[in-house]
């Protein structure tokens, strides 16, 4: 009896609930709408990433208005005109690293319209949970008024009401619960006397007992909504992480066609040094014309790239300013050479985990192995799906219903002459070809979905592989390009020496200079290189945390799906 008592004072709860958002609704403002579904949105957010992830992230909340997308970089102080990426006057304003994450974070548009989406996708779910959360309020109310007039007859007033809300419960065995009313009024506009006032009001409850009524099919879809949501909740986490990495990669690329800049400047100033040389020596008969021709052609070609090289860059800052949501008009610098400087005294940092370790930390903090073995799971719950359609429908309708008095005694319902109904309806198809062929096609999609799941993990596991040799290869790259600059550096000093001296010619010197230039830029490429790769290989695997202000930090260890796991077992090998 006292848990009898519990249903019914939770079933009471949901129907109060239901009637106090109807009721609502009817003097809701456009804009008190908006807020409405904010909450819903937002509070349905809120509490997947609590189930998710354990904890709150940086964009789990409680109820907020959402922002307006960002029309420019309100938030995003002015910074002075630069005259060149060279010659950087003293008031030009450098944006910082973690300045430029804190921007793309709240001005990015391919950010801005990620989160936008997670909202519609937590709206739509919320939205599809009614009905199953509390009852359902819908019904229509409509009315009409009229008057005819017969020229040199009489005239006619007419005007009616009705309203039919309803409440309507679901359970995941196929229970539907609904409670309806329903008002009338009609009148010919004439008084009291002629307006005549009905309603009803009514229960019913209807139960499938084969088709639909077996494993949970009913609620199967919605299952697979809330589901597939918690998955996307933790895609976007992940996508955190995978833009702090995108804004790193760009900002540390737009550096390093800067630090090329630098290179060649500082190229050119040797080959006119080279230059002047050779002019003294041809001057003296030492050289010959074609020595000091090559070292002047040497040097034009110098130029022509740093011109290329200006474009290239100012190209790449202006990529930059659109990729963080400020207007391409915008004057900025970067940190240069700051935070090149500081990756070289750093060095390559360590791989933190080891390449056999990191396939099975992917197998269990990777969204899309969620998103994989999912599928595998619902093929091989189409195939009972498709199974319970050869079923015939058979349901049972039992409902109860009582009208008021007439005329006007809407307020007084008939209790004691209510109409009680039941009945069984009966429903089969002797043409079970469609069926057929659908169960049998789900069989095939099962075996399909078996075949990708192995292939899913082959590749998941070349993937981690191929990511991790990668990252070991370009950490010898940059071992060894810092060699070859300091042999670089080395070999040009002994070659303009051995000029002067006439032991060596104008072309050593020139292909010890052009050797030096490229092994600078190799240096500053392989470091940058390799700083980008171990971010991607440490957001794959889960390594990486985002704050609110879109700074990356490494986690001491992997944020692993284990939550998951205990509500969908199937989610993770």
């Amino acid at each position: 009896m006292v848990a009898s008592t519990a249903r019914f004072t939770g079933a009471a709860a949901k129907v109060a609930a239901g009637l106090a958002l109807a009721l609502g609704a009817l003097a809701c403002t456009p804009a008190q709408y908006a807020r409405q579904a904010d909450r819903a949105a937002y509070g349905t957010v809120a509490q997947t990433e609590q189930f998710a992830l354990g904890a709150r992230t940086p964009f789990s909340a409680t109820y907020r208005p959402i922002p307006l997308p960002a029309t420019g970089p309100t938030t995003v102080p002015s910074i002075p005109a630069s005259t060149g990426p060279a010659t950087r006057p003293a008031a030009v304003r450098v944006l910082m690293l973690d300045e430029a994450l804190a921007v793309a974070f709240r001005n990015g548009r391919t950010f801005q319209t990620r989160k936008e989406q997670l909202y519609s996708a937590a709206l739509a779910l919320a939205n599809t949970r009614r009905g199953w959360d509390f009852p359902l309020f819908d019904g229509p109310l409509e009315g009409a008024a009229g008057r005819t007039v017969v020229n040199r007859g009489g005239e006619t007033n007419a005007a009616a009401l009705s309203a039919g809300p309803s409440l309507t419960q679901r359970l995941a065995a196929g229970t539907v619960f609904t409670l309806a009313a329903g008002l009338d009024i009609a009148s010919d506009l004439l008084g009291i006397r002629s307006t005549t006032v009905g309603s009803t009001l009514s229960a019913s409850v209807t139960q499938p007992l084969l088709r639909g009524a077996l494993y949970g099919l009913a609620y199967e879809e919605q299952y697979r909504a809330e589901r597939d949501f918690v998955f996307s909740v933790l895609d976007y986490d992940r996508f955190t992480q995978q833009f702090a990495v995108d804004v790193i990669s760009r900002y540390y690329a737009v550096l390093q066609q800067r630090d090329r800049l630098e290179n060649e400047q500082e190229n050119i100033k040797r080959l006119e040094e080279t230059l002047a040389l050779t002019r003294t020596l041809v001057k003296g008969g030492v050289r010959s014309r074609i020595e000091e021709d090559q070292a002047e052609q040497n040097l034009l070609d110098a130029k022509v790239r740093f011109e290329q090289n200006l474009q290239d860059y100012e190209d790449a800052l202006d990529r930059l300013k659109l990729f963080l949501g400020l207007p391409v008009a915008t004057r900025l610098a970067l940190d240069y050479p700051g935070a090149l400087e500081a990756l070289n005294r750093a060095g390559p940092r360590p791989i933190p985990v080891a390449e056999e370790a990191a396939f099975d930390v992917a197998l269990h903090s990777r969204p899309d192995v969620l998103r994989a073995a999912a599928a595998l799971r619902d093929a091989e719950r189409n195939v009972q799906i498709a199974a319970d359609a050869f079923l015939p429908a058979l349901d049972v309708t039992l409902g109860i219903s009582a009208a008021s008095s007439p005329p006007r005694k809407f307020a007084a319902a008939r209790f004691d002459r209510h109409t009680r109904a039941a009945a069984v309806t009966f429903d089969y198809n002797l043409d079970q070809t469609d069926h057929r062929d659908a169960y049998r096609n789900s069989m095939i999609a099962r075996d399909r979905a078996q075949r990708d799941w192995a292939e899913f993990l082959d590749t998941l596991r070349l993937e981690i592989r191929n990511s991790y040799r990668t990252l070991v290869q370009s950490r010898r790259s940059y071992e060894i390009q810092l060699r070859n600059v300091e042999i670089n550096k080395r070999r040009r000093a002994l070659a303009v020496l051995q000029q002067k001296e006439g032991q060596a010619s104008a072309r050593d010197v020139l292909e010890a200079e052009e050797s030096l230039r490229l092994a600078q830029n190799g240096v500053t490429s392989a470091m940058v290189q390799y700083t980008v790769t171990r971010l991607q290989f440490l957001t794959t695997l889960g390594l990486l945390g985002v704050d609110e202000k879109g700074t990356l930090h490494e986690r001491p260890r992997p944020v692993r799906y284990d939550r998951i796991a205990r509500r969908y077992p199937y989610a993770l090998p």
